[in-house]
């Protein structure tokens, strides 16, 4: 593919553009869903195409085809595109300089997915099945999805930068209900990979790990006591305090929706009780957000955005970064060809503390652990609300019943000088998942157990 894009780049190099981005993709990507043990969706499809992206007179044109024969053209489209635009631009967009990378990645993965036989995945997906319906009769209904993706991801830019990177997905989604009577309980989980290929489901998402995980949530629901209504100290595990991370506080951190955050102007500012940090890192080995660079070209970073209670700096790409005057971090990344880069998270953590989990227990008469979350949402005021399906009440600083009906909101911003206590990390555990803005990126979040003092967050239930 970088054959047809160097000789087109030299055709269009009179064009006028200061700088022209292309980014191609070329592989397999399957999609399965069982519903109670029977087949509901099987896709499969060859992903191949090319994105297009010029700077021309201070304006982005972004153009995306399935055909190298019309690259050509699609260059052209992108320029006159971008003409149009910046005649209605008030400010010429600029990018910051970046160091040139000449790079071909070597793919992990061990087993392609595209040559495991579709009838071993299907096995897998009934073993989950089994599992779970086999764990309690009060389970009803059962849900099991597995997504894989690989392939070749291409960058050629008109600077000079020329990157080949591997494309590996791994995703498993399961949503378990159960039923007791009048009562009703559901539970999600999910695990996912971009560094490996099949191995990962025989060795990592094994069915036995996701079943037992989900329909023990299920069932700790039905047997769980009511949630009570208002504000309790509390401490949240690695999960929540990383949706919190990512959906809650990340967010403000992306240059791009900095201006309108909670954050903005708040560099250099203290946002946080003594103690807390919080990073995006694209760099972890093995996690599901890193990568060698971002999607246009830049190589990934640390990002350390509370810094011991001050923060200390947002995530860019090469236009916020001239923009703004900061530095680049490379977080610029895009779904696929079909889509241009934008400011997202990679692996998004609160750093962690110095407190063993009982230590954070034993003032605590009442209150809640809450150690998984069903699904949540916030604002770029840092509001947020997120639905918690496995969480036990704390009594007289020890674990009591699991409890059920439980839901978490607050204002983020407010609640980081809640805290009042930041667990030691015995065992790194991540969320994986996908972030939606606009377009859809695998993303990691997670931390250490973190304790709030009461009013830091808000618990809705029905007594």
């Amino acid at each position: 593919m970088f054959e047809v894009f160097e000789t087109v780049l030299g055709r269009c190099s009179n064009l006028g553009a200061s700088y022209i981005e292309l980014r191609g993709e070329s592989g397999f990507q399957e999609y399965i869903q069982m519903d109670d043990e029977k087949i509901s969706a099987l896709t499969q499809r060859i992903e191949k195409g090319v994105a297009v992206r010029a700077l021309v007179d201070g304006a982005w044109g972004f153009v995306s085809t399935s055909s190298l024969n019309k690259l050509d053209e699609a260059i052209e489209d992108a320029f006159k595109m971008a003409k149009v635009v910046a005649k209605n631009r008030r400010e010429p967009v600029k990018i910051a300089d970046t160091r040139i990378y000449k790079d071909s990645i070597e793919s992990r993965a061990k087993e392609d997915p595209r040559n495991v036989p579709i009838s071993d995945k299907i096995g897998y997906l009934k073993n989950i099945h089994r599992i779970i319906r086999d764990f309690d009769e009060r389970i009803k209904a059962v849900t099991v999805k597995l997504r894989t993706a690989s392939g070749v991801k291409y960058l050629l830019t008109s600077e000079g930068t020329k990157i080949e990177s591997p494309v590996n997905l791994i995703w498993v989604y399961t949503w378990v209900t159960g039923k007791e009577s009048k009562r009703l309980s559901a539970g999600r989980h999910e695990e996912s990979s971009t560094h490996e290929g099949w191995e990962f489901v025989q060795k990592k998402a094994t069915p036995k790990k996701i079943g037992e995980l989900v329909a023990n949530r299920v069932v700790m629901q039905l047997e769980g006591v009511p949630a009570k209504a208002g504000t309790f100290p509390c401490v949240l595990g690695p999960r929540v305090v990383g949706v919190l991370a990512h959906e809650a506080l990340g967010h403000l951190a992306e240059a791009d929706l900095t201006v309108n955050s909670s954050f903005n102007g708040k560099i250099g500012k203290t946002v946080a009780a003594p103690g807390v940090s919080m990073t995006d890192d694209g760099t972890l080995k093995g996690v599901l957000g890193s990568s060698k660079y971002d999607d246009e070209g830049v190589e990934t970073s640390r990002v350390e955005i509370i810094k011991d209670s001050v923060l200390n700096e947002i995530m860019t790409n090469r236009e916020y970064a001239a923009k703004l005057n900061l530095r680049l971090t490379g977080n610029a990344r895009a779904e696929s060809f079909l889509h241009p880069p934008i400011i997202r998270m990679r692996n998004t953590f609160f750093e962690e503390g110095d407190l063993s989990f009982d230590e954070m227990l034993e003032d605590i008469k009442f209150g809640y652990y809450c150690t998984d979350f069903r699904g949540g949402q916030a604002q770029s005021n840092a509001s947020f609300q997120v639905g918690i399906q496995e969480a036990y009440e704390i009594i007289n600083g020890k674990l009591g019943n699991p409890v059920t009906d439980l839901s978490i909101s607050g204002i983020a911003t407010d609640a980081l000088f809640k805290i009042t206590g930041v667990g030691r990390i015995e065992d790194r555990i991540w969320e994986t998942g996908r972030c939606g803005k606009g377009q859809e990126v695998f993303v990691a979040s997670g931390g250490p157990d973190i304790m709030f003092e009461k009013g830091g967050i808000t618990f809705g239930g029905k007594t």
